[in-house]
């Protein structure tokens, strides 16, 4: 008995490491499992992402326009691809002791678990140097994109200010224009006339029209089963024209016009009041008649900018704040303006400083040996100014105008 219970005692020892083997497997397999059930929070790599992008942006807007205010050159560019990855890993260690090189030791064996999260983000940064996208920096920026701000309640003194780049009054016997350039001793004029405009109520507006599509039909032509079914299947329209009919497509248009009221609404045109039916001919100008004081028959013509003119125009603002001969600010005066400018930080349609950086700055950025900044306390309209350009430009962006070779990958 004594044997067998010596061999039974032999065989037990034999298998411990059998047992302690299988209790490892099993708990790393819950630890592994556990693992995959836990739930890592990437909110920060996120954010520290969207932060990261939002400086790159603004500090890209701010530089272009201070190579504007001295005539450099701006080079525009964008975050085209952004690749992040993250790894979360769990690791068991463990610790047995043996006796005697066979036997696992009845005491002293440890699991320690630990869980390891990395994180890695790269991405590429694409020039948008091409084609497509300079004809959007160059192009005239449209009612239509001046309107859906004015409709979102944005100050029509920033607007006009940011997309007007002159206004031409022309009467009977005399044209005059006014152009919106900061750097020019004209330039008050021009405020002056543009306060005016205000004050009659010049905004915008949009008007669903109609317009031709071919020359105008017979009444046989007209009833075609087939061309019936063209017009219809292209959301296009029949109407009588000309002693037959023509098709017609609707299209929403943007034009400046006037909402005035009292003695101002007397002296304005109907045609020059928004609502009208018979729209001029923007070509010709605007009839506004009496509509500014001191002028009588007149009528207005209004040129807006390019999105690279709007860089231009802010970066002369900046110029004339930090190197100007006479340090002057174009400060924001409307009623509107003011009323929007809630945060109370300033009436600056842009608030530029040269080397005077403070904490918490908005954005600053280094040229030519000299740093530019944004203060975040007396910015004025900076901000906006900054999400409007920002959106604007954007528009001159497509995914065929962001190459996808030949970039530069920053890691």
């Amino acid at each position: 008995m004594l044997e067998l219970h010596n061999t039974g005692l032999r065989r037990q020892e034999r298998l411990a490491p059998a047992r302690w083997l299988a209790r490892l497997l099993v708990l790393a397999g819950s630890l592994s499992l556990g693992a995959c059930e836990t739930a890592v929070d990437f909110s920060q790599w996120a954010s520290g992402y969207n932060k990261a992008v939002e400086r790159t942006h603004n500090e890209n807007l701010i530089l272009n326009m201070v190579r504007a205010a001295y005539n450099r050159p701006m080079h525009f560019a964008t975050i085209s691809v952004v690749r992040g990855n993250g790894q979360a890993t769990p690791v068991l260690s463990a610790f047995m002791p043996f006796q005697k090189f066979t036997a696992l030791a009845r005491n002293g064996a440890t699991l320690t678990p630990t869980f390891t999260v990395s994180s890695g983000l790269n991405f590429d940064m694409a020039s948008l140097d091409t084609s497509e996208f300079l004809v959007g920096l160059l192009t005239q920026i449209s009612p239509e994109v001046i309107d859906y701000y004015v409709s979102n309640g944005i100050p029509r003194e920033v607007l006009f200010n940011l997309f007007i780049e002159s206004i031409e009054i022309a009467t009977d016997d005399h044209t005059e224009t006014f152009v919106n350039n900061p750097n020019s001793p004209d330039h008050k004029k021009f405020i002056e006339v543009l306060h005016r405009l205000l004050d009659s109520g010049f905004t915008t507006e949009s008007l669903a029209v109609t317009a031709p599509v071919g020359p105008v039909l017979t009444e046989a032509e007209a009833k075609d089963p087939l061309r019936l079914q063209a017009v219809a299947q292209n959301g296009l329209m029949l109407e009588k024209a000309g002693g037959g009919y023509r098709i017609v497509k609707s299209a929403t248009t943007s034009r400046f016009c006037f909402k005035a009221r009292g003695e101002a609404l007397k002296k304005l045109p109907k045609t020059a009041l928004c609502g009208a039916n018979d729209l001029p001919d923007g070509q010709a100008g605007q009839k506004i008649g009496s509509g500014l004081e001191g002028r009588h028959n007149a009528s207005l013509k209004v040129v807006t900018r390019s999105m690279g003119g709007v860089f231009n125009y802010l970066g002369n603002l900046i110029y004339q704040q930090v190197d100007g001969p006479t340090p002057y600010r174009l400060a924001l005066t409307s009623e509107e303006a003011r009323t929007y400018n809630y945060l109370g930080r300033g009436d600056s349609l842009i608030y530029v400083l040269k080397d005077t950086m403070q904490a918490g700055d908005l954005v600053r950025v280094e040229f030519n040996g000299a740093t530019y900044s944004v203060p975040a306390d007396k910015q004025g309209y900076s901000a906006l100014v900054m999400s409007i350009v920002s959106q604007v430009l954007n528009l001159s962006k497509s995914i065929n105008s962001i190459p996808t070779t030949g970039a530069v990958v920053l890691r």
